[in-house]
């Protein structure tokens, strides 16, 4: 509580600056000092007069003033703040309420360019246009975070911009996944020929993506669906397959050259030990008496289909195929050695055609050979 000293002055203490500068300055019990105080905050400012009555007033006497109390001083400062708040009311809730909405559509709109660009990146590749749309993708979300950075609850602009920023990364990357989906559908709408190439092309551009990955089983499918006409047509069709393939062949491939190798061998078995069996049986009747007989044998069409196989056999993992196929192509030569001698026959009467009788011991023995060869081959293809 304020008191008098004896000369009747106002007691030292913090009264209202009579300079009208700063909230409150302190009175020493005789003068003004230079100590001020605003908002709490001490600092000095000295007065430029000399601190006497006549020049500068002196503090109101403790029966015309009484000092606030600090709970006071609070209710006074929090009325104004309250005064202040809903003078503003009318326009700033809505202000503030819109910034905040901004604030947050444009947060979702970085994260969901965020998850975008991540799904896109599998399919971006070095030196292709995706990259080139991926790099501007991440440049546009990293200008959408700094304008995010810039906003305030009373200036929404630069989250708006930072939104349409985010929303334009989005897009861009969102395309990149599109047109590998697009691709893909592409591929599984075409002719079996095109999708198969389609495929490939999908594997080959995209080698990353699920996709991708999965081209070169789908175009596997593909062929062994569209697999049609003749065992060496469709050996032929799988080695080309193998040869462009830019993935592993799926092991359905190899079982699909399996089957048709298996198929061909087997008929060329079958084949050529009937011949054997039509010549021995004729050597075996006509030995020593110079009969007259047909003499049987395979071409050099059907040799060259063999050695044909065995140019397809490395590309189709035939390996285990080989030494059968070999069997066959050498017996399919004794066969044509066959055929040589019957048609040189040693003389011609009468429509009847003569040979010698080394030319029937000769196709005794080529028969013989060719049997141990298709006896071989046979046992061969029973293991496989």
């Amino acid at each position: 509580m304020e008191t008098e000293d004896a000369g009747g002055l106002p007691a030292a203490d913090w009264y209202p600056d009579p300079a009208g500068r700063h909230e409150l300055r302190y009175w020493d019990g005789l003068a003004w000092t230079g100590k001020v105080s605003d908002r709490g905050q001490p600092s000095v400012d000295p007065i430029e007069a000399p601190p006497s009555q006549s020049t500068v007033a002196m503090p109101v006497a403790p029966a015309a003033r009484k000092r606030l109390s600090g709970g006071t001083k609070r209710l006074v400062a929090l009325g104004a703040v309250v005064l202040i708040l809903v003078a503003l009311g009318a326009w700033g809730y809505p202000v503030v309420t819109a910034s905040l909405a901004a604030k947050d559509a444009a947060t979702s709109s970085i994260a969901a360019a965020r998850a975008a660009v991540t799904a896109a990146d599998v399919a971006v590749e070095p030196g292709t246009q995706e990259l080139t749309e991926s790099q501007k993708s991440r440049s546009e979300i990293d200008e959408a975070t700094s304008l995010l950075g810039q906003g305030s609850l009373i200036d929404a602009g630069p989250y708006r911009s930072a939104m349409a920023k985010a929303e334009d990364a989005r897009v861009i990357a969102q395309g990149i996944t599109a047109r590998v989906e697009s691709a893909t559908a592409e591929a599984a709408a075409a002719s079996p020929e095109d999708a198969i190439d389609l495929y490939f092309a999908l594997a080959t551009k995209y080698p990353r993506t699920q996709q991708g990955q999965d081209a070169v089983a789908n175009a596997a499918t593909t062929l062994l669906g569209n697999l049609v006409g003749s065992d060496l047509d469709n050996l032929d069709a799988i080695k080309d397959f193998c040869d462009k393939s830019p993935g592993e062949v799926p092991s359905t491939v190899y079982d699909a050259a399996a089957t048709s190798i298996k198929s061909i061998a087997s008929a060329s078995v079958d084949q050529q030990a009937s011949i054997v069996t039509s010549n021995k049986s004729w050597v075996k009747k006509i030995r020593g008496k110079g009969v007259n007989f047909t003499i049987s044998s395979t071409t050099a069409a059907d040799t060259s289909e063999l050695n044909h196989i065995l140019e397809v056999l490395p590309v189709v993992q035939g390996a285990d195929f080989s030494a059968v196929v070999t069997l066959l192509r050498d017996c399919s030569k004794l066969g044509q050695s066959c055929g040589k001698i019957a048609n040189a026959p040693v003389r011609k009467s009468a429509g009847v055609d003569y040979f010698s009788r080394t030319q029937i011991n000769k196709i005794a023995t080529l028969s013989s050979q060719m049997a141990a060869k298709i006896s071989k081959a046979r046992g061969l293809l029973q293991d496989l």
